[in-house]
C-alpha cells in the first residue's frame, strides 16, 4: 500500500483490524491490495480490495472536528442504527471494532455530490439533485421518527454519558450569552430574549418531531447515485426535531463552506418533496412544525453568537464567500419564519432590528448566487481552488 505521504496510511495493526472486520462481514478472508485518504482527511481512507471491489475505513483521531473525541462513536451509533432501514439512505456498515477505533462502511464511490451541481452551471441538473436530496433528509426523517429508542440504546454503547442530541442543541445554550452581550453591545433590546433562547431549545428537543438529525447536511456530505441521493458523514448527528436538518433547504445550508442564495423557486419545490416524505408516512405538518422550523432557524444564529463578535468590523472568508452575506441571510430567513409561524415575538424583533443595522453597517455586502442558478447580475462565488476534490 502507497501513499504520497511519508507515513503508511494504515498501520499494520490497523490493516489488521480492517482485515478480520471484512472476512466477518464479507465471509472470507481479504486481501486489502490498496489504502488512500479521501479528501486529504487521514481519519477517512479507501480501501481497495481487489478489481470493482472496495470500501470505506474511518477511525477515531484529531480530525474529529474537536468534539471531545465523540465524533467516532456518535457515527458508529448513527450507521448501526440507520443499517435498519429497508432503502438505504447512509452508507451500510460493515463492521467495527470501537476498542481499535475503526469502522468499515460501504463505499458510494466518486460520484457528484449536490456541491457539484449547485456549482456547475446546469440549472435543469441542480433542481433536480436538490429535489433529490430533500427527498433522502426526508425519507431519513421519516424513517427514523417511527423507531424510537433503538438510537439512544447504541449512543449509550458507543458515546457512555454523552447526551443524544446532536451537538447544535448544546450550543444554543453554550453560545446563548454571547449572542446577547453582541447584539445588547450594539444597543438593541435584549429584554425577554433569553427566556426565548431557552424556548427555541425546548421546541427542538419536544418529542412531537423528534427523530435522527444529520446535524451537518451539506451539499458535499451527500453523493448522487443514479437519480438518487447517500447521505454520509454522522459525526454530530443525535435526537432532536427533525426542523434542525430540514431548515437546511430554508436558511440555506448553515453549517457549510458551499454557501449561497437559494432562491424561492428553486428551494419550494426542495421543500415540497421533503414534506411529502414525511406526509406520505403519516407525519401530519401542523402549525407545531412551522414553528419548529422558526426555532430551528433561530439556533443557527444564537449559535454564531460568537462569529457575530468576530465579524463586526473585519470580515472573515469561509469556502464560497465571507460570514457576513451568512449572517445577513440567516437573519432574514429567521425572521420571516418566525413572522409566518408567529412565535418567538421577542427574538423575532431582535432579529429584524439586527438585520436592519448591520445592513447600514455592511454596506454593499452581496449574498451571492449559486453558479447553476445565477442570472445577469448575480453576485459572482468564490469556489475555492481545492474544489473539486480528490477522490
Amino acid at each position: 500500500m502507497t501513499d504520497s505521504s511519508a507515513e503508511p496510511v494504515l498501520t499494520a495493526a490497523e490493516e489488521q483490524v480492517a482485515v478480520a472486520l471484512l472476512a466477518a462481514a464479507w465471509g472470507e478472508r481479504t486481501e486489502i491490495r490498496a489504502a488512500e485518504t479521501i479528501w486529504n482527511r487521514r481519519h477517512v481512507v479507501r480501501l481497495r480490495c481487489g478489481p470493482g471491489r472496495s470500501v470505506v475505513l474511518k477511525r477515531r483521531g484529531a480530525a474529529e472536528h474537536g468534539r471531545h473525541g465523540l465524533g467516532f462513536g456518535v457515527e458508529l451509533a448513527a450507521l448501526e442504527y440507520l443499517n435498519a432501514m429497508p432503502v438505504p439512505v447512509a452508507p451500510r456498515l460493515l463492521g467495527a471494532d470501537p476498542d481499535a477505533g475503526i469502522l468499515l462502511m460501504e463505499d458510494l464511490g466518486t460520484g457528484a455530490s449536490l456541491a457539484d451541481s449547485l456549482l456547475g452551471g446546469d440549472r435543469a441538473r441542480a433542481q433536480a439533485d436538490l429535489i433529490g436530496y430533500a427527498r433522502a433528509i426526508g425519507s431519513l426523517h421519516a424513517w427514523s421518527m417511527g423507531h424510537p429508542g433503538e438510537l439512544a440504546r447504541l449512543r449509550a454503547r458507543y458515546t457512555p454519558g454523552s447526551p443524544v442530541s446532536p451537538a447544535w442543541i448544546s450550543a444554543i445554550e453554550r453560545d446563548r450569552d454571547a449572542f446577547l452581550n453582541v447584539t445588547a453591545a450594539l444597543g438593541l433590546p435584549v429584554d425577554g430574549v433569553g427566556q426565548e433562547i431557552a424556548e427555541v431549545s425546548a421546541m427542538l428537543t419536544a418529542p412531537g418531531y423528534a427523530g435522527l438529525v444529520h446535524g451537518d447536511a451539506c451539499p458535499d456530505n451527500v453523493q448522487l447515485m443514479g437519480g438518487t441521493c447517500r447521505i454520509f458523514d454522522f459525526e454530530i448527528s443525535g435526537w432532536a426535531s427533525v426542523a434542525l436538518d430540514a431548515s437546511y433547504l430554508l436558511a440555506p445550508f448553515p453549517s457549510c463552506w458551499c454557501f449561497a442564495s437559494l432562491p424561492a423557486e428553486v428551494a419550494t419545490p426542495a421543500v415540497e418533496a421533503y414534506r411529502s416524505c414525511l406526509q406520505s408516512a403519516g407525519i401530519g405538518l401542523d402549525p407545531d412544525w412551522d414553528a419548529a422550523t422558526a426555532a430551528a432557524l433561530a439556533a443557527w444564529i444564537i449559535a454564531r453568537g460568537p462569529v457575530l463578535a468576530r465579524v463586526l468590523d473585519e470580515d472573515r472568508p469561509w469556502g464560497t464567500t465571507t460570514m457576513r452575506p451568512r449572517l445577513l441571510t440567516w437573519l432574514r430567513s429567521f425572521t420571516e419564519a418566525a413572522a409566518r409561524a408567529g412565535v418567538l415575538p421577542r427574538l423575532h424583533a431582535l432579529a429584524g432590528a439586527l438585520h436592519e443595522q448591520l445592513s447600514v453597517r455592511w454596506p454593499g455586502t452581496a449574498v451571492p448566487d449559486y453558479p447553476a442558478l445565477a442570472g445577469p447580475g448575480s453576485a459572482p462565488v468564490h469556489i475555492p481552488r481545492w474544489w473539486p476534490p480528490q477522490q
